[in-house]
């Protein structure tokens, strides 16, 4: 498997710090989890923009996405990266369908659309039999 990122620290500094339309303590003020309530302290919204591990949970995903103003999907995968050392993203190039279906893989870093012609079948069928549905 491939070595491990940066991605959520990226991300986090992407909105945090100078230069950037966050503050640390406007960030951690802003990180709220709208499903629990559960905030970040101004010491984890710290440690995550310089870079340093923090224990995560669905609720600090969710608060790290209210507080930088982006999807939630965007954190979680930035996470899975930086924390597992996979990716998830569409490796084949799908669009949405009609239905607005949208394929994410997960996958080792190194691992291209030409590595997997098991789940680009699996995904060919699948469009197959909703078409015919």
């Amino acid at each position: 498997m491939a070595e491990q990122t940066d991605a959520l620290t990226r991300l986090v500094q992407e909105h945090v710090g100078d230069g950037r339309p966050l503050t640390v303590r406007a960030f951690a003020e802003r990180a709220i989890d709208p499903e629990s309530g559960r905030s970040i302290s101004k010491s984890t919204a710290g440690n995550l923009a310089k870079g340093h591990q923090v224990k995560i949970t669905p609720e600090v995903l969710r608060a790290i996405a209210a507080g930088l103003g982006v999807p939630l999907t965007a954190v979680q995968a930035a996470a899975i990266q930086q924390y597992v050392g996979i990716i998830v993203d569409d490796p084949f190039g799908v669009g949405p369908g009609d239905d607005d279906a949208v394929v994410r893989v997960a996958h080792d870093p190194e691992v291209t659309a030409a590595d997997m012609p098991a789940t680009r079948r699996f995904l060919d069928e699948a469009r197959r039999d909703a078409e015919g549905a």
